[in-house]
Protein backbone atom coordinates (compact mmCIF):
# COMPACT_ATOMS: atom_id res chain seq x y z
CA UNK A 1 0.00 0.00 0.00
CA UNK A 2 1.38 3.38 -1.01
CA UNK A 3 1.04 6.23 1.55
CA UNK A 4 1.72 9.87 0.65
CA UNK A 5 3.95 12.01 2.83
CA UNK A 6 0.96 14.16 3.87
CA UNK A 7 -1.06 11.08 4.86
CA UNK A 8 1.90 9.70 6.81
CA UNK A 9 2.27 12.99 8.70
CA UNK A 10 -1.46 13.07 9.41
CA UNK A 11 -1.41 9.49 10.66
CA UNK A 12 1.45 10.26 13.07
CA UNK A 13 -0.17 13.50 14.27
CA UNK A 14 -3.50 11.86 15.20
CA UNK A 15 -2.00 9.52 17.84
CA UNK A 16 -0.06 12.44 19.33
CA UNK A 17 -3.33 14.32 19.97
CA UNK A 18 -5.01 11.14 21.25
CA UNK A 19 -2.19 10.69 23.75
CA UNK A 20 -2.54 14.25 25.02
CA UNK A 21 0.63 15.35 23.24
CA UNK A 22 -0.97 18.58 22.00
CA UNK A 23 -0.07 20.27 18.73
CA UNK A 24 3.19 19.43 17.08
CA UNK A 25 5.88 22.10 17.47
CA UNK A 26 6.61 24.39 14.56
CA UNK A 27 9.85 23.06 13.14
CA UNK A 28 10.08 25.64 10.37
CA UNK A 29 13.59 27.09 10.51
CA UNK A 30 13.69 30.81 11.27
CA UNK A 31 14.33 33.01 8.24
CA UNK A 32 17.97 33.76 7.49
CA UNK A 33 18.56 37.50 7.52
CA UNK A 34 20.80 38.84 4.78
CA UNK A 35 21.88 42.24 3.55
CA UNK A 36 20.39 43.18 0.18
CA UNK A 37 22.47 45.78 -1.69
CA UNK A 38 21.43 47.98 -4.62
CA UNK A 39 23.30 50.87 -6.20
CA UNK A 40 21.86 53.48 -3.81
CA UNK A 41 20.88 51.63 -0.63
CA UNK A 42 21.18 48.45 1.36
CA UNK A 43 18.82 46.80 3.84
CA UNK A 44 18.64 43.56 5.80
CA UNK A 45 15.73 41.25 4.99
CA UNK A 46 14.81 37.74 6.12
CA UNK A 47 15.44 36.23 2.70
CA UNK A 48 16.27 37.38 -0.82
CA UNK A 49 13.63 39.88 -2.00
CA UNK A 50 11.51 39.54 -5.11
CA UNK A 51 12.10 42.62 -7.27
CA UNK A 52 9.53 44.28 -9.49
CA UNK A 53 9.87 47.48 -11.53
CA UNK A 54 7.05 49.24 -13.33
CA UNK A 55 6.31 52.66 -14.74
CA UNK A 56 3.42 54.44 -13.03
CA UNK A 57 1.81 57.79 -13.68
CA UNK A 58 2.18 60.67 -11.20
CA UNK A 59 -0.76 62.97 -10.42
CA UNK A 60 0.62 65.44 -12.99
CA UNK A 61 0.59 62.73 -15.69
CA UNK A 62 4.38 62.32 -15.73
CA UNK A 63 6.01 58.86 -15.56
CA UNK A 64 7.40 57.49 -12.27
CA UNK A 65 9.66 54.46 -12.15
CA UNK A 66 8.49 52.39 -9.16
CA UNK A 67 10.61 49.49 -7.90
CA UNK A 68 9.75 47.17 -5.02
CA UNK A 69 11.93 44.71 -3.14
CA UNK A 70 9.70 42.35 -1.14
CA UNK A 71 10.11 39.36 1.16
CA UNK A 72 6.74 37.76 1.97
CA UNK A 73 6.84 35.21 4.80
CA UNK A 74 3.10 34.57 4.86
CA UNK A 75 2.24 36.05 8.27
CA UNK A 76 4.63 38.98 7.77
CA UNK A 77 6.14 40.88 4.85
CA UNK A 78 9.02 43.29 4.38
CA UNK A 79 9.20 45.82 1.54
CA UNK A 80 11.60 48.52 0.43
CA UNK A 81 10.53 50.59 -2.55
CA UNK A 82 11.82 53.47 -4.60
CA UNK A 83 9.93 55.90 -6.80
CA UNK A 84 12.03 57.92 -9.22
CA UNK A 85 10.37 61.18 -10.30
CA UNK A 86 11.39 63.50 -13.13
CA UNK A 87 12.36 67.15 -12.69
CA UNK A 88 8.79 68.36 -13.40
CA UNK A 89 7.23 66.33 -10.59
CA UNK A 90 7.21 67.33 -6.93
CA UNK A 91 7.79 64.58 -4.38
CA UNK A 92 5.12 64.65 -1.66
CA UNK A 93 5.79 62.69 1.54
CA UNK A 94 2.25 63.32 2.77
CA UNK A 95 0.93 62.17 -0.61
CA UNK A 96 2.99 58.99 -0.33
CA UNK A 97 1.53 58.22 3.10
CA UNK A 98 -2.00 58.99 1.86
CA UNK A 99 -1.39 56.54 -0.99
CA UNK A 100 -0.34 53.85 1.49
CA UNK A 101 -3.35 54.46 3.74
CA UNK A 102 -5.77 54.43 0.79
CA UNK A 103 -4.52 50.98 -0.25
CA UNK A 104 -5.68 49.40 3.05
CA UNK A 105 -9.25 48.72 4.18
CA UNK A 106 -10.33 51.06 6.99
CA UNK A 107 -6.88 51.87 8.40
CA UNK A 108 -6.89 52.84 12.05
CA UNK A 109 -3.97 55.19 12.76
CA UNK A 110 -1.97 54.40 15.84
CA UNK A 111 0.92 56.74 15.08
CA UNK A 112 1.36 59.30 12.31
CA UNK A 113 4.26 61.70 12.62
CA UNK A 114 6.83 63.86 10.92
CA UNK A 115 10.45 62.94 11.52
CA UNK A 116 13.96 63.32 10.15
CA UNK A 117 15.59 60.17 8.79
CA UNK A 118 19.02 60.04 7.14
CA UNK A 119 19.20 63.83 7.44
CA UNK A 120 16.05 64.47 5.39
CA UNK A 121 12.37 65.07 6.24
CA UNK A 122 10.34 61.89 6.63
CA UNK A 123 6.87 60.62 7.49
CA UNK A 124 6.13 57.59 9.66
CA UNK A 125 2.80 55.86 9.97
CA UNK A 126 1.94 52.87 12.15
CA UNK A 127 -1.62 51.55 11.84
CA UNK A 128 -3.88 48.52 11.87
CA UNK A 129 -6.13 47.30 9.09
CA UNK A 130 -8.37 44.33 9.79
CA UNK A 131 -6.00 41.54 10.91
CA UNK A 132 -2.76 43.39 10.11
CA UNK A 133 -0.38 45.82 11.78
CA UNK A 134 1.47 48.04 9.29
CA UNK A 135 4.51 50.28 9.78
CA UNK A 136 5.71 52.55 6.94
CA UNK A 137 8.50 55.10 6.69
CA UNK A 138 8.71 57.47 3.72
CA UNK A 139 11.48 59.95 2.88
CA UNK A 140 12.99 61.49 -0.22
CA UNK A 141 16.52 62.17 -1.33
CA UNK A 142 16.39 64.48 -4.33
CA UNK A 143 13.78 63.15 -6.77
CA UNK A 144 13.81 59.62 -5.31
CA UNK A 145 11.15 58.62 -2.79
CA UNK A 146 12.05 55.73 -0.49
CA UNK A 147 9.42 53.74 1.39
CA UNK A 148 10.09 51.01 3.93
CA UNK A 149 7.08 48.91 4.83
CA UNK A 150 6.52 46.12 7.33
CA UNK A 151 3.26 44.17 7.67
CA UNK A 152 2.50 41.46 10.22
CA UNK A 153 -0.58 39.68 11.52
CA UNK A 154 -1.81 41.68 14.53
CA UNK A 155 -1.54 38.73 16.92
CA UNK A 156 2.07 38.11 15.86
CA UNK A 157 3.23 41.75 15.82
CA UNK A 158 6.36 42.56 17.79
CA UNK A 159 8.01 45.98 17.45
CA UNK A 160 11.43 44.27 17.26
CA UNK A 161 10.38 42.58 14.00
CA UNK A 162 9.84 45.95 12.31
CA UNK A 163 12.73 47.68 14.07
CA UNK A 164 15.40 45.28 12.87
CA UNK A 165 14.35 45.79 9.27
CA UNK A 166 13.83 49.58 9.49
CA UNK A 167 17.07 50.24 11.37
CA UNK A 168 19.14 48.18 8.94
CA UNK A 169 18.44 50.53 6.01
CA UNK A 170 21.49 52.45 4.79
CA UNK A 171 21.91 54.95 1.98
CA UNK A 172 24.97 54.31 -0.14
Amino acid sequence: MRVTVAAALLLTAVPAFAQGGGPLPDRTPPPRWQRFVTGRFSVEMPGHPATKTETLEAKNGRPVQYTTYTVDLGRSAYMASTSDYDEKTAVSLDGAIEGVLSSWKNPQNLIRKKATLYGVPARIVDFTSEDYRVVVRAFAVGKRLYQLGFVEMRGDFRPAHADRFMRSFQLR
